[in-house]
């Protein structure tokens, strides 16, 4: 089982970052900083002469999400949604779904998905407009929406403090041992 960890933090080792190592250590991981490539946002072409997208690092980061099997998206809760960097990466699906719809679409149909997100101010109630926003996501591509986590923290380091989230972490662990175990 191969996990891409996309990580729509600006800052590495934040919170998000700590949460998402814990919940894949031991796992076989490809840790995707979104912050470490320019992707360009999305423009669209839907209804205009079909013209070349951005020459940036769009492909090659999606090309490494979709060679693993199960996709975890972390992100801070910002105004209530994904951090800028999440929501251009997936905007840029777009541009997917009008070059290759059908292969793009049966490759995140073979993937389970989930979503970390950690905030500050009530983030169990108000990160929840961010689930919906990829519940969507992922009932519109098709892809197997596994669950999510949320955590509470600010200052890096903050995370460590959420039992709650750490306990939720340790139980998608034991789910993905007994996974690995069944395969084997």
């Amino acid at each position: 089982m191969g996990i891409a960890v996309i990580h729509g933090s600006s800052r590495k080792n934040g919170n998000t970052d700590q949460l998402a190592r814990l919940l894949v250590e031991g796992f076989e991981a490809d840790h995707i900083y979104l912050a470490d490539y320019r992707i360009e946002p999305i423009v669209d072409y839907r209804h205009s002469e079909k013209r070349p997208y951005p020459d940036d690092d769009y492909r090659n980061v999606l090309e490494r999400v979709l060679a693993q099997d199960v996709l975890v998206f972390t992100t801070p809760i910002y105004w209530y949604g994904p951090s800028g960097l999440t929501k251009t990466f997936i905007d840029r699906w777009s541009q997917s779904l009008r070059e290759n719809k059908e292969p793009f679409l049966a490759a995140l149909r073979a993937k389970s998905a989930w979503v970390l997100a950690v905030g500050d101010d009530e983030p169990h109630l108000k990160g929840i407009p961010l689930i919906q926003q990829f519940q969507h996501i992922f009932g519109y591509t098709g892809t197997n929406y596994a669950g999510y986590i949320i955590g509470k923290g600010n200052k890096p380091g903050d995370i460590v403090q959420d039992t709650v989230a750490l306990a939720a972490v340790e139980a998608v662990r034991q789910q993905w041992t007994l996974e690995r175990r069944t395969l084997t």
